[in-house]
């Protein structure tokens, strides 16, 4: 029988092409547990928030952890799958999204909501994006990556915050 590999052992020892490392942070204009909520009320029609064709499966593993499969189209026409691993933790706002399957396994993201005020709250989002595909990329092509990323991932949250500040209202 073989024996599992040592924790210093690499299961896969293909290495990822890139690894993009990027923060950003989101203002909203409500309170941070609606926020919250909001953020955490994974559905299939999330898909319909985000630019593109898309689609979305939802797992509910348990309350705190949930299963999201995602489809879209890139703009070559070309078909991709995403699983994300989302743990939730509400005592203390955060989540952790881990894409399990896709072009981009094993890449993690965190996202805490943090009081902002009375009425408002931010998002301070931390990521981790691996890239599996293609040559390895310079320090210099990896950097742009990060801040590629980064634009397009606050872009998406704040088209977000602008529905999320649209569905308090009205309430």
């Amino acid at each position: 029988m073989k024996r599992p590999p040592a924790p210093t052992e690499s299961v896969n020892p293909s290495k990822a092409t890139a690894c993009a490392d990027y923060t950003f942070r989101q203002r909203f204009r409500v309170p941070a547990p609606w926020a919250f909520r909001w953020c955490t009320d994974f559905t299939p029609d999330d898909s319909k928030l985000s630019a593109g064709h898309a689609s979305r499966k939802v797992l509910w593993l348990s309350a705190r952890t949930v299963a999201l499969d995602d489809e879209f189209l890139r703009p070559t026409g070309e078909r991709v799958r995403k699983v994300k691993l989302v743990q939730i933790y509400p005592a203390a706002k955060y989540w952790v999204s881990t894409h399990i399957v896709g072009p981009n396994r094993s890449s993690q993201f965190r996202y805490t909501i943090r009081p902002g005020g009375a009425n408002a709250s931010y998002l301070l989002f931390e990521g981790r994006d691996l890239m599996w595909e293609g040559r390895p990329l310079s320090s210099a092509a990896n950097r742009e990556r990060s801040r590629r990323l980064r634009t397009e991932d606050s872009g998406l949250w704040k088209r977000f915050a602008t529905t999320m500040e649209n569905d308090h209202s009205k309430r």
